[in-house]
């Protein structure tokens, strides 16, 4: 991570004055105070800042101390994200979870005969799991792309569609080789929708809410595991209806299933709060005025005050949009902005820590549990993996609001890691006397596997600055290199695993080591992140002492000058206000470089 570094401002070049000077003093008593001029320096004329005034002009240049923004109030804010709960979050997550039963429902189909059906080896079914990982992360970046320029009210019904199109297909192979082949165009159609979906909520949410709706989004996989188990023991009492096998039926009725409801999610998905239909205007005003102040790190307190009422909000925002509007990163700084930074791929390997275990455990649960005593039949080991699913979809959402509630990332996936670390250690140690300590020992993982996820991709999305085109590709590179866990996390329990006595002990050591890999890197971050915004804040305290020093010798000139503080309230508001302007750009110029960036811990 870089060293911090000093904004570019261009406020008045005023000299250093001394710090006994009061701000708010009368004028009275800056009449006679004296303010050293520096060797070689020039002093500040009343000319230097009447002209700065005259070059930045600004609404609020006269007298008056206008506003032109009327800031959300507390009731305004519960009732708008109601409304974005209600309309955003449950299609977002229906897709998902669609997208992930069409995704793991390979795992149930196994316990019903699949292998034997075809036939397939053991090596050729894990040879498909993995392979759908290769294109699944190989094309995140051009697939956020991609949503960026067709908006995701196309973007997201269309891969779902396309999904369940192949998954269908995938009902209707005959061999290994077409298997392999399916699984990879699933993996190429279900790419982009997860990056996609995480991209979205911050389009919508602030930074303190996010992990919640994360969640709430990705509780839809914890749900679709739940679902799948259950739906496999019903859709195989199809077994020989059109002389199809029940494991068939399974992809077939759940991929067209897929198909019609992505059909009508394209009139039920929204590309951003600009366009949305369901908000009114002063709705979309108080999202883009909250996503504004999040970027730039200034707190709105959920209505309750004025946050920086010392300055003209509505220039700096049509400032700033024609500042965003006429600058063009080089391809060199954006690709640097976005691979160039040690803690993106610190955040891969949290992701490879979790990614892992949650796709061996989704993949790979029903024939883990089938080798337990009590689960001998696969109805059996299909039904035990619900309560599973379902604790660990409760267990997401207290997790996701404590934390955003708190607004920490860092502890919470601690937790995560520590029931993770915890559950597979059981699994390993367990003996084979004990079978019940086994499925105790997974069930404990899943409740630290899936409340990690959406912490692990929220933490990373809050640490990523310089825009929205920069965190779309970061985003969906960190998602796409961390997905690869899955391509591992695929092989981890197959039969060369599972060992003589059945217990797949070397899969779940593997999975204990992944799990210790991630959590070293979020203490690692956990460490850097809190390093660097101790040292940042020194930097900031230091640059705004130094604006307060301004002000007053701005003021002190101005009464020397004119012998009256009429007008005086406008030219201060002149120069707070630019001085915000140079903050924020300096924040979109340089991300998470800047001195201003302060990092979620």
């Amino acid at each position: 991570m870089d060293p911090p570094r000093e904004p570019t401002t261009s406020a008045i070049p005023l000299p250093p004055v001394p710090l006994n000077l009061d701000l708010n003093a009368p004028f009275s008593q800056l009449k006679e105070a004296k303010v050293p001029t520096p060797p070689g320096a020039s002093a500040v004329t009343l000319a230097d800042t009447e002209k700065f005034a005259a070059d930045n002009v600004h609404p609020s240049a006269g007298g008056e101390h206008k506003l032109h923004h009327q800031r959300p109030t507390a009731e305004e804010l519960k009732h708008l994200q109601r409304r974005l709960d209600f309309r955003i979050v449950p299609i977002c997550a229906i897709l998902y979870l669609l997208c992930f039963l069409c995704r793991q429902n390979i795992g149930n189909a196994k316990t019903y005969h699949m292998l034997e059906t075809l036939p397939l080896t053991s090596k050729e079914y894990h040879l498909a799991l993995t392979t759908f990982f290769f294109t699944y992360s190989t094309f995140d970046i051009p697939c956020n792309i991609l949503m960026r320029r067709l908006g995701p009210k196309i973007w997201l019904p269309l891969l779902t569609l396309l999904s369940g199109i192949v998954t269908a297909c995938m009902g209707a192979v005959h061999n290994g080789d077409s298997l392999i082949g399916v699984r990879a165009v699933l993996g190429m159609a279900e790419c982009g929708l997860f990056p996609g979906v995480a991209m979205m909520i911050t389009m919508w949410y602030v930074k303190k809410e996010a992990q919640f709706r994360q969640a709430l989004f990705f509780c839809a996989a914890s749900m679709a595991g739940a679902f799948a188990g259950l739906l496999a023991v019903g859709l195989a009492q199809m077994d020989g209806v059109g002389n199809y096998e029940g494991w068939r039926w399974i992809l077939v009725i759940e991929g067209i299933a897929t198909t019609v409801i992505a059909g009508i999610a394209f009139f039920f998905v929204q590309n951003s709060p600009a366009t949305a239909t369901f908000l009114s205007e002063r709705e979309r005003e108080i999202i883009a005025y909250r996503l504004r102040n999040d970027e730039f790190g200034i707190k709105d307190n959920d209505g309750k005050e004025d946050p920086n009422d010392e300055v003209d909000d509505e220039y700096i925002r049509g400032k700033l949009a024609a500042y965003k509007k006429g600058v063009s990163r080089s391809k060199t700084k954006l690709l640097r902005l976005v691979f160039g930074k040690w803690h993106i791929y610190a955040h891969i390997m949290v992701f490879y820590g979790i990614s892992g275990p949650l796709y061996s455990i989704s993949l790979c649960l029903p024939s883990i549990l089938s080798q337990l005593s009590y689960a001998d039949t696969p109805t059996k080991a299909n039904l035990l993996t619900i309560p599973i699913y379902i604790t660990a979809c409760i267990l997401s959402l207290i997790v996701a609001f404590s934390s955003d509630r708190i607004g920490r990332r860092a502890p919470f996936l601690i937790g995560a890691y520590c029931m993770m670390f915890l559950g597979f250690l059981l699994a390993l140690t367990r003996p084979a006397s004990n079978p019940g300590m086994a499925y105790a020992g997974v069930f404990i993982a899943a409740c630290g596997i899936y409340p990690g996820f959406p912490g692990m991709i929220t933490w990373c999305s809050n640490n990523i600055g310089g825009g929205e085109k920069v965190r779309a590709i970061s985003m969906a590179f960190h998602i796409g290199m961390g997905s690869f866990g899955g391509a591992m996390g695929a092989n981890f329990y197959s039969d060369e695993t599972k060992g003589n006595d059945g217990l797949y002990r070397v899969g779940h050591a593997i999975n204990f080591a992944f799990v210790c890999a991630g959590m070293i890197s979020v203490l690692i971050l956990w460490w850097r992140y809190t390093v660097v915004n101790e040292k940042r804040e020194g930097q900031r305290q230091e640059l705004k002492a130094q604006l307060e020093r301004e002000v007053v010798e701005a003021k002190v000139e101005w009464f020397a000058a004119k012998g009256t503080e009429e007008g005086w309230e406008g030219q201060e508001r002149i120069l707070r206000t630019d001085w915000e302007l140079q903050r924020e750009i300096d924040l979109v110029e340089h991300g998470g470089e800047s001195v201003w960036f302060v990092f979620t811990t």
